[in-house]
């Protein structure tokens, strides 16, 4: 079954430090974002300390997969900033790509 979409639908791929996940599930519910895909405990290598949940870098992230509206997207994003803004030393990265086709 094919499912039309709207050029308006916008995929939105959040990783963070797992630290603030209460944050950004608060924020995803106050934004009545209901729908996306979770992964829990990532590893990864970014611009900051790696997180690899070892002995040496034990930090690990988690990521975030949605499909939103534009208007949700500058919502999310205008947070996502206030977010980073609140912490400075946290990894926290959203981004965002049209949604061409969904099958």
């Amino acid at each position: 079954m094919e499912v039309k979409v709207s050029s308006e639908l916008l995929i939105v791929l959040m990783m963070y430090d797992r630290a603030i996940d209460e944050e950004v599930m608060e924020m995803l519910s106050s934004l009545e974002i209901r729908y996306y895909t979770k992964w829990r405990d990532v590893v990864g290598v970014g611009r900051r300390d790696p997180h690899l949940g070892d002995d040496v870098w034990p930090g690990l992230n988690n990521v975030l997969l949605m499909v939103i509206d534009e208007e949700k997207k500058r919502r999310l994003v205008e947070m996502v900033k206030v977010l980073q803004k609140n912490f400075p030393s946290v990894g926290l990265r959203a981004f965002v790509a049209p949604v061409l086709e969904m099958v």
